[in-house]
């Protein structure tokens, strides 16, 4: 069996363990979307059914959007959904894909959220210190709530890329190997967390 089909049939307990953190939080946040439906329905009825926009419900139209697409890149780090250009990515042999991913994310990714997570603090203590608010006299007060965002974000991306870069490594180092399921009782856990095993369809109910 060749190394591309066995690849998707692993599983690595330490990076599910991340990536449903990620993920339960990006779920959570998804259901924005439906408040930013209501109010844009609202701020619609309002503005062509009554000729009374109101400034608050604009602001908060792109403050909901903006945190549902913030938790949404988190999201789409764990699924590997995001944009990407994989014109010599997808030309390189299996193992050669596996460096190439580590050390994207270890030489671009995580040092660029490092970067973006720290400055963020600075701007979420600034706009809390200040006690920011909208420029707008109608506006939405507390700025600082929405700007918290980015350093949740950021957080989340890191545990998302972390959790990535496990996958990575564990696939370069158990490249063409079958995962082992025996192992010793005594073995510690930290083995068992970091190793792939095996993802049998029976676990789903299927049979063979």
């Amino acid at each position: 069996m060749s190394a591309t089909s066995v690849e998707p049939q692993f599983r690595i307990p330490i990076v599910e363990f991340l990536n449903g953190i990620v993920r339960r939080v990006a779920e959570v946040a998804a259901w924005l979307n439906v408040v930013l439906i209501a109010v844009i329905v609202v701020q619609v009825v309002m503005r062509y059914g009554y000729n009374r926009g109101l400034v608050p419900l604009e602001e908060l139209m792109w403050h909901l959007y903006a945190v549902a697409f913030m938790f949404g890149m988190a999201y789409a780090v764990t699924n590997d959904s995001h944009i990407r250009v994989d014109l010599v990515h997808m030309a390189l042999p299996k193992r050669a894909q596996h460096v190439f991913e580590i050390l994207g994310i270890l030489l671009l990714l995580m040092p660029f959220l490092v970067i973006l997570f720290d400055h963020s603090l600075g701007w979420v203590a600034e706009a809390y210190r200040i006690n920011e608010s909208s420029q707008n006299p109608t506006g939405l007060p507390y700025r600082w709530i929405i700007k918290a965002v980015v350093p949740i974000t950021m957080a989340l991306i890191f545990i998302a890329a972390l959790a990535r870069l496990i996958q990575e490594v564990s696939l370069l180092l158990h490249y063409g190997k079958e995962p082992d399921d025996s192992t010793p009782g005594r073995v510690s856990m930290m083995r068992h967390l970091f190793k792939p095993q095996a993802s049998s369809d029976n676990d789903n109910g299927g049979a063979a």
